[in-house]
């Protein structure tokens, strides 16, 4: 059967970058995770280079991606600059990057009956002008600890709005975890992507704890590859056991070394394995166990 590796090769899009899916335009998301998944892959380093290239393309005069045909800042953004750090190039783009991170915010929203999250906290959103949504402040969290900014008053309030997130189950979803007095339930992936943004926080610990049960739990019915390979990769910086989970995603590559014919899943996918076998894990962060 042809690895991961294969496949993203024979994905990469010739004028640099990678698809979501074969065939299509590159975009900034399976992009940033290919260039992670082959790192090490030597047959490679052309497709690399053309990608970081392409990305350099998509970057606004801010520093911020962007995609073609859109000046709107792209949430990937946090990615990139995550990219750039493992892999040890273009300190210069990623220095851009993470002085945009640190000035681009969610909106404010105002306390009503329909919520009761602290709307003065802001994070990261989607898109210019959003709520702070979950997912995305987690990766710029991990972007900005990771490039020696831990200790910015804009990682400190982003903590604190995550801690005002955790849904009543433990986890963590889109952004709200009560509406009209009604609980709403925790995502398996948006819950391993919070405990990671949160690893190294001796004071979010007990919280974590919690959201790692709960994510434990929830894979017992609800594997999908996504689910599973961020599983993975939270797990294993928490040194909770993933072998389980990661036979489990090994077991859902297809015949042509992609999971579902989707380019960002299958480098994602990847990079969990190569967690789980000991190797390198693209969001722990130094010394945070």
């Amino acid at each position: 059967m042809p690895d991961a590796a294969d496949f993203l090769l024979k994905t990469s899009d010739a004028n640099g970058g990678w698809p979501y899916r074969p065939g299509t335009s590159p975009s900034p998301e399976p992009t940033c995770l290919s260039l992670m998944a082959l790192a090490g892959v030597r047959e490679a380093a052309a497709a690399r280079e053309a990608a970081i290239r392409w990305l350099e393309s998509r970057m606004n005069g801010d520093g911020a991606l962007t995609l073609a045909g859109d000046n709107q800042p792209h949430w990937c953004t946090s990615l990139l600059v995550i990219a750039l750090t493992r892999l040890g190039v273009r300190s210069d783009l990623r220095d851009k990057a993470v002085n945009w991170l640190l000035v681009w915010k969610g909106e404010r929203t105002v306390q009503n009956k329909e919520n009761t999250l602290d709307g003065s906290l802001q994070g990261w959103p989607w898109a210019s002008k959003t709520f702070s949504w979950v997912e995305p402040t987690c990766y710029a969290l991990l972007a900005l600890k990771l490039t020696g900014h831990g200790r910015d008053p804009r990682v400190a309030e982003a903590e604190r709005l995550l801690l005002d997130r955790v849904c009543e189950d433990g986890g963590w979803n889109y952004g709200n975890r009560l509406v009209y007095d009604a609980a709403l339930p925790g995502f398996l992936p948006t819950t391993a992507l919070a405990a990671m943004a949160l690893q190294d926080s001796t004071a979010a610990r007990p919280t974590v704890e919690r959201g790692l049960a709960f994510l434990d739990k929830g894979l017992q019915d609800h594997k999908s590859a996504l689910s599973l390979a961020l599983a993975i990769l939270c797990f294993q910086i928490f040194s909770k056991p993933a072998v389980p989970f990661a036979a489990a995603l090994k077991s859902r590559q297809e015949n042509d070394g992609s999971w579902r014919q989707q380019v960002h899943l299958t480098a994602l996918a990847a990079l969990a394995l190569q967690a789980a076998g000991g190797g390198a894990n693209i969001f722990a962060l130094p010394g945070s166990r």
